[in-house]
């Protein structure tokens, strides 16, 4: 089978290494906002470092975890929401000085965030069909093995059939088991003749 550019690019290992990128940045943006937040609660620069660190990782997994389940048709929404929030809040969108700069942090903030959902939403959607995918090929290996299964059946029922009708010395077979009988008691090869005919 020939895979274009197109399929590599949209292929389910294409879209999973974009969604891991955006969820290491995504893990990363956590962090960045979660030291700035630690910062008068911890005063070790490295265990802020640590706990900014490993909860933003834990986060940006659950992300992934959470959008993927799909309990819940808003969640992924929501999330996409978040991080627009999220994004402003690394920015300092709030404290900027000039409404120029404020639209643009804004503008890039939601951008971010839309891009990302619609990593998570294509991820869902090549998972979901890739799992399709994968249930059909098991369903019609079912379905081939089945109809093997029933030729295999048929397939002894017919050697029973024959040998119900072959002699078992000579192996010539008979068109019913009379003749095979009358057949029997005058082979040549049946061991009981040859000692008579000796």
């Amino acid at each position: 089978m020939n895979y274009t550019l197109e399929d590599k690019m949209t292929s389910l290992r294409a879209v999973s290494i974009a969604v891991l990128f955006y969820i290491f940045g995504y893990a990363l943006k956590l962090s960045v906002l979660l030291f700035e937040i630690l910062t008068p609660i911890i005063s070790s620069t490295i265990f802020r470092l640590i706990a900014a660190g490993v909860t933003g990782t834990a986060l940006s997994s659950g992300l992934l975890i959470v959008s993927l389940s799909g309990s819940n048709k808003l969640t992924p929404y929501a999330i996409a929401f978040m991080d627009g929030l999220m994004l402003l809040m690394v920015f300092d969108v709030f404290n900027s000085q000039l409404l120029s700069d404020a639209i643009k942090s804004g503008f890039i903030s939601f951008f971010m965030a839309f891009i990302g959902y619609q990593l998570i939403t294509v991820f869902a959607a090549k998972y979901e069909q890739s799992k399709s995918g994968i249930k059909q090929t098991v369903s019609e290996i079912n379905i081939e093995y089945s109809e093997k299964q029933q030729i295999l059946s048929d397939l002894k029922q017919e050697l029973s059939e024959v040998k119900q009708t072959t002699c078992g010395f000579c192996e010539k077979e008979y068109s019913s088991k009379n003749a095979l009988n009358a057949h029997v008691s005058r082979c040549k090869e049946n061991p009981k003749n040859k000692k008579v005919a000796a």
